[in-house]
């Protein structure tokens, strides 16, 4: 059965760019999740390259006991195991993922699990995803941010600046994420750009536009916050390869529907 949006929670993404649904994953699916997150994160399991690891920076892996608690995230993983692949798929999320996007055909960009470790996740700096994912047009693309553990602000949530969708891409290309924010961070929290905390249970899902300006705050707790993003576009997006400076991607993997010739 199709998981059918209201009308008022279109019009709250498309006016806010981001949509939050709670109890969207199952208690299980997540559990399936997180267990295969630590395997992966150990290296226990030998379809998923070491290369789809990131260390957190400034941290000494020697004093930690377990690989996992060194990691600032996973990613590209779906495209090499089938459990996040499933979850990937998941009805729910692309019934959702289609309906904010306005298509039945629909393709993976890309993914990460972001870690947050307990006293070491770090900070993730204001920013937009389609500054980064620069080749890849048109600029709507649609993160759906998994929760697999409580995210709150102690221990790291997502904060979004609702409605900075519709500001297009702010800053140069070549400009740091500093410097891209610069003119702009001065004036949140005024009456206009208030920054929106987004805390999620354990399998509630954030839908956010990636032009949306985010980011995520430090883990100051003792508590783990675990949270896997899938990138999805339209199918008949395109991707400029004049462009040299985006990240290169893995196969765009069909999630829905069709494919189209000369596009991505």
């Amino acid at each position: 059965m199709k998981f059918t949006l209201t009308e008022a929670q279109k019009a709250s993404y498309f006016r806010n760019g981001y949509l939050v649904v709670e109890g969207l994953v199952s208690d299980d699916l997540i559990e399936r999740l997180k267990h295969q997150s630590e395997l992966i994160g150990d290296n226990k399991v030998d379809h998923v390259p070491n290369s789809s690891t990131q260390a957190e920076p400034n941290i000494d892996i020697k004093l930690c006991s377990e690989k996992n608690l060194t990691l600032r995230k996973l990613y590209d993983i779906a495209v090499y195991d089938q459990i996040f692949w499933k979850h990937v798929i998941n009805e729910k999320i692309v019934d959702i993922v289609s309906q904010l996007l306005e298509t039945s055909d629909i393709k993976l960009y890309g993914d990460q699990l972001f870690m947050k470790n307990p006293e070491v996740g770090s900070e993730i700096y204001w920013h937009q995803d389609s500054a980064s994912w620069k080749d890849i047009f048109p600029k709507d693309l649609i993160t759906a941010w998994t929760a697999l553990d409580n995210s709150t602000l102690e221990n790291g949530c997502l904060k979004f600046i609702p409605g900075s969708h519709r500001f297009g891409t702010l800053g140069l290309d070549c400009d740091s994420r500093e410097k891209k924010m610069e003119k702009f961070l001065p004036l949140l929290n005024f009456k206009q750009w208030k920054i929106q905390d987004i805390e999620l249970t354990p399998g509630s899902v954030s839908f956010h536009h990636s032009l949306l300006v985010h980011g995520s705050g430090k883990n100051l707790s003792f508590k783990r916050r675990r949270g896997y993003a899938a990138h999805y576009m339209r199918a008949l997006s395109w991707k400029d390869d004049r462009i040299t400076d985006a990240p290169i991607m893995p196969k765009f993997c069909q999630v829905r529907g069709k494919s189209y010739e000369n596009c991505v």
